[in-house]
């Protein structure tokens, strides 16, 4: 510690009647990053714990991480979500799955901020979800007769309560309403425009046809990239006016 932090430190004291400490570093907390560890959503749980609160209590506790580099607090930073017995964590995303990722936690009391050990993780990527059927990527088939390809698919947009994507191909025009943000795993369709947490409402116009997917049947969603998915639904089962039921098919890239 530098001797014009020593110096602050004295005058804090004097001014508090607080008997100094022999090594100025005693008045800082003392932190360890404990674990860093991929989640099956492709979420990082960073966890750490407090050593000691130095000799004031402690304000702030976080973490910070940085793609390739050691972090400081000038980069990416998140306040602990939870503390409890000197535990502390949080929860981050938005990772791309070909970099190296350095975390480490830090704290702050009355006399500055410290920081933690570093810990690092490559090939950060969700478990992926398989789906039950084989699809061409960037195919469409609503059972009743047409099929092809999709020519274009957007981004994730939230409106209002949901997150939409849409997918238009030669004869077809999709759009998928989920119900909480897109990450890896599997959706439950609905018959509701307002699906709920993790469900999805799929409509579709393709010709003369207008439908949407029956209740219950399940959409597979991988992340591939950062905000980038694949989605696939196998034999989702859909009814058209006449009372006909057809088996909808899909697997396509969002956004090409």
């Amino acid at each position: 510690m530098n001797r014009l932090i020593a110096f602050l430190i004295s005058v804090m004291l004097a001014s508090s009647c607080q008997k100094p400490l022999k090594d100025v570093n005693d008045y800082f907390p003392k932190i360890q990053t404990t674990s860093a560890i991929v989640q099956p959503d492709g979420t990082v749980l960073l966890e750490g714990e407090v050593e000691s609160e130095g000799a004031a209590p402690i304000e702030l506790l976080g973490f910070c991480w940085l793609n390739g580099e050691i972090p400081t607090l000038r980069n990416n930073q998140a306040l602990a979500a939870t503390y409890e017995d000197g535990k502390f964590s949080t929860v981050i995303s938005d990772f791309d799955s070909d970099s190296v990722y350095y975390f480490r936690s830090w704290a702050t009391n009355n006399y500055g901020y410290v920081y933690g050990n570093v810990l690092s993780l490559e090939g950060i990527i969700a478990t992926p979800v398989d789906p039950p059927c084989t699809l061409s990527l960037n195919s469409w088939n609503h059972g009743a007769g047409s099929y092809g390809t999709i020519n274009d698919a957007s981004e994730p947009a939230f409106v209002v309560d949901t997150w939409n994507v849409s997918a238009d191909g030669n004869g077809i025009a999709v759009t998928l309403y989920f119900g909480s943000e897109l990450t890896t795993g599997i959706y439950e369709t609905s018959a509701s425009t307002s699906p709920g947490s993790n469900g999805v409402y799929v409509n579709f116009y393709a010709g003369f046809i207008n439908g949407h997917l029956n209740s219950g049947s399940d959409v597979y969603v991988n992340t591939i990239a950062p905000h980038q998915y694949e989605i696939t639904i196998c034999n989702a089962p859909w009814t058209y006016q006449s009372g006909s039921t057809f088996n909808f098919n899909m697997r396509f890239k969002t956004p090409l």
